[in-house]
């Protein structure tokens, strides 16, 4: 079930983006991934806006959002690669004015996800010693192509 995220999902979310990022940090080869650096006071603090999917599991995903920017979108481990990224793409897609995401230039599967839902490259940065590609959605597109 895709809802909002509430606050009181704050610590599953943290435990779910420590597991989620640590992936992400081997992906693009870095053992410094800044977003593993967040503790769990500074995502209380920074009470994040967004949508959770569940299951009987618990927390499988979320996407969170600030203004028109997505500002992260986890998937648990376990369920990587079943649509849980897609599903919570497309309903905030639906939900809000999203228009704005960036990820790490190595990250070939969040990239490729982004451009399915009309994410287009808009620019590179480097953060950190990371790339970074800045993504912004085409007007007009509304979802998936599939």
């Amino acid at each position: 079930m895709i809802r909002r995220l509430k606050q009181t999902d704050f610590e599953a979310l943290f435990a779910l983006q420590k597991r989620a990022y640590q992936i992400e940090a081997e992906l693009i080869g870095t053992t410094d991934f800044p977003p593993l650096r967040q503790t769990s006071a500074e995502l209380t603090q920074e009470a994040p806006l967004g949508y959770v999917l569940t299951s009987e599991s618990g927390l499988i995903g979320c996407l969170t959002y600030s203004d028109r920017t997505i500002t992260r979108l986890l998937v648990a481990p376990d369920f990587f690669r079943q649509g849980v990224a897609s599903r919570l793409l497309r309903h905030a897609l639906e939900a809000e004015d999203l228009q704005f995401v960036s990820t790490a230039k190595m990250n070939a599967p969040a990239i490729a996800l982004y451009h399915q839902f009309g994410f287009i490259e808009d620019a590179t940065t480097v953060r950190q010693d990371i790339a970074l590609v800045h993504l912004k959605r085409k007007t007009g597109n509304n979802g998936a192509d599939s």
